[in-house]
Order: structure tokens, then sequence, then C-alpha cells
């Protein structure tokens, strides 16, 4: 692929440095310099495929400023008809601006069959696909997103554009003679970035924030659950949060009754003090008007492994999401908070290609059985193992290798070999020539790991125990008033409640001889609990007040007493009775102490005090 090099100045756009773009180009570009502003503002009809619906929405707006009558772009996503489309390309508009999702491409193709425009479509319209890095990237779990792929190279005149660009070892764009153009900054770009490796995401986090007091915080961490999990660890109110996600998501937390959610991106002005984005807005949206914003990326690879990011191309989409003004500055604060897990099974290339060529190996064979099966049993049993097969995924209906997810499983394994040491993603970062990154370690007692491990047990309870109560015990010989410490003792407090009550109560060396049982344990907890409440100082000193030495007392009404003894000192496990008292009085055996209307009463006498 021959290769072109073209500078841009800091304050400059690409209507700067070029008049339109050229054809069977693979464009690479610092992000916000105006790429699809560029083609929809360039005299020709254009179809323009966005990863992502906020990206479409936003154009709209830009553009269309809010009248649905005469649109000047037409925006293509779920909701929208083929109807929609029809009427906007019969419109009065010049120059058509079509912008779809890959999922909703079918929608503008079936609005061309309709009205016979095939031959103008394919000849005279600009086919842009921005953001092109993710047909690589999300292809193993957006199926539909390389939908358009073959129609674009059925084009005369198209582009595949991003700020990341992976380029894709599909043989067409070599045989149609695609040339890799790369717009290159011509000034210092390069930014500072902390790189946090640590074993316990949420203390790092934690810390992170205690040393760094802003206005505002932008989190980018791609699991709900995860978000919801930081949020709740870190005391943080739905007033003072907002979580950006998608629009399933978002209705997915409502019905759990968590109302700050939006799948649209808020006014620069209505953003909170914590901000949390999934993927879905890493390269989504433009977000202005911020100029000093503190980004924060986390990939906690035990809790949602698919929160790792690629230093080379997610990072820096992330990144680039903040535009400068147009005549200002920007000053971006950026961490990057990982744990590291030697255990990803990340292979070489050569190793991986080595795979997924045995795998085809297997693949074929049975396709070969196919093909020579004589009964329809047999076709069908040997069609269900093909489906089955682990190359199935790499396989379209057609029988054809999907290119795009062999280069997807090039990419996710590439990633989860930087995940394996904190040397390996540090050489990413520096390989970016992007950043300028500084390594800092941080190591806790309580482990994600160990967290993930009591969560996927199918005993939790009791592995917890063996694996946190060693661990609290470790915490309280350090010394409870660290600050680390107690950060450590408030997060087991907060998921394990169980096993922090049970060591506040009966300690690691008991819980130990007890085998970590829990049921031993609970019985346990109830025994010192009682013995406890027994010993209670109030009740010790109301105590002595209600019963008087060498006083006699009938059975009920040292239960009365004690009774309103307990109530008083909210003691609930004592039971009321000649026993507990025993224990704080020398009391005789029963005895008769009298009679009443003839009939003997019988009783105990208080002979001495014990406490």
């Amino acid at each position: 692929m021959k290769y072109i090099e073209k500078k841009i100045k800091e304050h400059q756009y690409l209507s700067d440095i070029m008049k339109q773009l050229a054809r069977n180009c693979i464009y690479q570009k610092p992000t916000g310099r105006g790429i699809t502003h560029l083609e929809i503002c360039t005299d020709r009809d254009s179809v323009i495929v966005e990863t992502n619906k906020p990206v479409i929405q936003g154009k709209c707006s830009e553009f269309n400023k809010g009248n649905r009558r005469k649109l000047k772009i037409r925006g293509v996503y779920e909701g929208v008809t083929v109807q929609d489309i029809i009427d906007y390309l019969q419109s009065d508009v010049e120059y058509k601006k079509i912008i779809t999702t890959p999922e909703s491409y079918f929608k503008v193709v079936e609005a061309i069959v309709v009205l016979e425009m095939e031959k103008e479509f394919y000849s005279k319209y600009f086919f842009l696909f921005d953001e092109c890095e993710h047909t690589i990237q999300d292809v193993d779990f957006r199926e539909y997103i390389t939908y358009p792929i073959d129609d674009f190279f059925k084009f005369k005149n198209k582009a595949f554009v991003s700020a990341t660009p992976i380029v894709p070892s599909d043989s067409r764009f070599e045989m149609q003679k695609f040339k890799f153009v790369n717009i290159i900054p011509d000034y210092n770009h390069v930014q500072d970035l902390n790189l946090i490796v640590t074993n316990n995401c949420l203390l790092s986090l934690n810390e992170y924030l205690k040393r760094n007091k802003r206005k505002q915080y932008f989190i980018f961490l791609n699991s709900t659950k995860a978000i919801i999990t930081a949020i709740n660890f870190l005391g943080v109110s739905l007033d003072d949060s907002y979580i950006f996600c998608s629009e399933e998501s978002r209705n997915k937390l409502k019905l759990n009754k968590i109302t700050n959610a939006e799948s649209t991106l808020v006014k620069s002005e209505h953003f909170r003090q914590f901000n949390f984005f999934t993927s879905r807005f890493n390269s989504a949206v433009d977000i202005l008007n911020v100029t000093d914003p503190e980004i924060v990326i986390i990939s906690d690879l035990f809790l949602a492994q698919h929160s790792m990011v690629d230093p080379f191309s997610e990072v820096i989409q992330i990144v680039g999401r903040f535009r400068k003004p147009k005549d200002g500055a920007i000053k971006r604060y950026i961490t990057h908070i990982t744990n590291i897990d030697e255990n990803l099974g990340a292979l070489s290339e050569k190793e991986l290609i080595e795979d997924i060529e045995r795998l085809k190996s297997v693949h074929d064979t049975l396709t070969s059985f196919l093909q020579a099966s004589t009964t329809s049993f047999a076709r069908t049993i040997v069609n269900e193992m093909l489906l089955t097969t682990t190359f199935a995924k790499f396989v379209n209906a057609n029988g054809k290798t999907k290119p795009f997810m062999i280069d997807n499983a090039k990419f996710r394994n590439k990633v989860k070999h930087y995940y394996q040491k904190k040397e390996l993603l540090l050489q990413a970062y520096q390989n970016t020539k992007m950043f300028n990154t500084n390594l800092l370690t941080e190591e806790y007692k309580l482990t994600d790991e160990i967290r993930l491990q009591i969560k996927e047990s199918k005993n939790a309870l009791k592995t917890s125990m063996e694996l946190l109560l060693p661990i609290l015990s470790q915490l309280e010989a350090e010394g409870i008033d660290k600050l680390e410490v107690q950060d450590q003792l408030n997060q087991i407090k907060q998921e394990h409640p169980t096993t922090y009550g049970a060591f506040k109560t009966i300690g690691f060396e008991r819980a130990k001889e007890l085998h970590f049982s829990y049921s031993l344990i609970q019985r346990e907890i109830g025994r010192v609990k009682t013995l406890n409440e027994g010993n209670n100082f109030k009740f010790l000193s109301d105590i002595k007040t209600r019963f008087t030495v060498f006083q006699k007392y009938t059975l009920k009404q040292i239960k009365t007493k004690l009774k309103s003894l307990m109530k008083e000192n909210n003691l609930t496990r004592l039971t009321p009775g000649i026993e507990l008292l025993e224990k704080y009085f020398e009391v005789s055996a029963r005895e008769y102490i009298g009679s009443e209307n003839g009939k003997p009463i019988y009783g105990y006498t208080i002979l001495g005090v014990k406490i």
C-alpha cells in the first residue's frame, strides 16, 4: 500500500489543507480536525457511516438546526424508516448527505433500490467510513458492523478514516490500490499520562481522587456494573454523578432505580462532579467547552476483562473526545488505572495464526464430509458439527473466511499481551509516541484477584472467610489508624459484611479453629454476643440496684425484673431466668419463702454479689 504524508499545524483543520477527500484512501489524522465536517461541506453526494448513533444525532443537530421539514443531512439509525430516506432523496436538497450506522445501512440500500438509482449511487456518491478501526475492534460483538463493507468496495469513490485506523487484511484494499494517507501534527502533540498499575482498582481510584481534588472527573470504564460498584464504594450520590451508556443499559439501570444514567451526552455546563462513560462514548462524541478535563480511564481485568483499552487506538480516542477550542488552549490531565493479569493467555502473532490455520483445517475437513454426505441424517449431523466449531465465527454464510474477524482475533490477542505485565503496557504507551508516560505502582493486601476468587467460588462465604480473615488480621496488625488500612477495611466491610463481622466478633484464630465453617462460626458469634451482652456495663450497674442481698424473690419476680432490665439496655440475646441471675449473684436453691391464702410460695434468696 502506497504511503503518503501530509502535515497539519496546531490550529488548522483538514479543510485548511485540502479541498476534499481523495478516493480510495485510508486516512489517519489527529482527533478533532473536522474530517466528517469536510465531507458534509464538500459539493457532492455522500453516504457516511458512523459507528455510533450519538455522532449522527450531533451532526444532524448541527447542520439541520432543528428544521425537520427541509433536512440538509439525513440521519439513519434505529427508528428511521426506508420511506424517510426515500423522502429525503426525492427532496430538493442539492447535495444529498446520508449519515448512517452500519446496522441501518441496509435501509439506505433498500431506498436506493426502490428509486432505481443504484448506478448513480455507486458511481457518484462518495462513501466515507468514519472511525473505521471499529470494523475490526467491535466485529466480535457487533456482527453487523461490517455489513456495509461489501458495498463499500462497489463505490468508485470511497475512503476509510480515523485518528487511529487499523489497516485491514482484506485483500480488496490492495486490489483496488488504496493509499495510506497519514496527516501528521506539525507541532508538539505529546501529552502527559499517569499509568497506575495496581492490584486493587477501586482503592487506587479512591487514593487518586484524594490526591487530585477537582470540581469534575471524567471516568471511562466499560462496565455499568463496575461503575455502580465504584459509585457505591466511593459514596457518590446520584445527584453528583452521571452514567453515560447505551439506551439498553440505561433502561436496565432504571429498572434498578438508578436514575442518573443517560444514553446521550448533556451540555458541558450540565456535567456533574463524577461523569462515567462506557466504551460507547470512547469515540462517539465531541465534548466541548471543557478546557482542563481530569480524564480517568479504568481497566479492571478481574471484574470486567472487556474494560481493557488499547493505547494505540482507544486511549487516543478517549483523550480526543475533549476538543480544543478553535482559538484557545486545552490542558488534559490523563490517568489510566489498571490491574495486570499474567494468566490472560496471549499468544505470539505467529502462534495465533497457526492456531487459526489448524481450526480452519478442521472446518475444511468437516465441510468436505458435508459435501460427500449422501443422507439427510449425515448432513444434519455434520452441519451441526460445523456450526459448533471454533472456526465457525470466522466464516460467513457462503463459507468464505471473514478477514475482519481474523483481524479482530489478532487485535484482541495483541491487547491481552500488553496487560500481562506492567512493562509491556508501559512499552505500548511509549511506542504510540503520543504520551509522556509516568508509571506508578500500587499494591494492597486486598486484591482484585482475591475478590474475583470469592465471587466465583461455589461456597462464597467459606471462601471469603478463608481468604479475607487472614488479610483482616494483617491489616489490624499494621494499625487501623492508617488511612490506607482504613480504606481496605471499609472495602471488606462493604463487600463482605458477614466476614467482617465474624472477624470483629471472634477473630481470625478462632475462625481458623472452626475450619472457616459458616454454621460453626455463626454459632460461635451467637455465643460471644450473648456473653458480651451479659457483660454490658450499664446492665451490670443496673442489676445491682434491682436485687437486694438476703431478699427473697419468686421466679416470676426474677424474670419480670430481668426482662425490664434487658429492655432498658436493648439486650436481645439474653434469656431471663435463674441461670442468668446466677451469673451475677450467689443464689440459694429453690426453697419455701412464705405462703399466700394458705398456699406455699417457693422462690430464691440472694445470698451475695458476684460482680
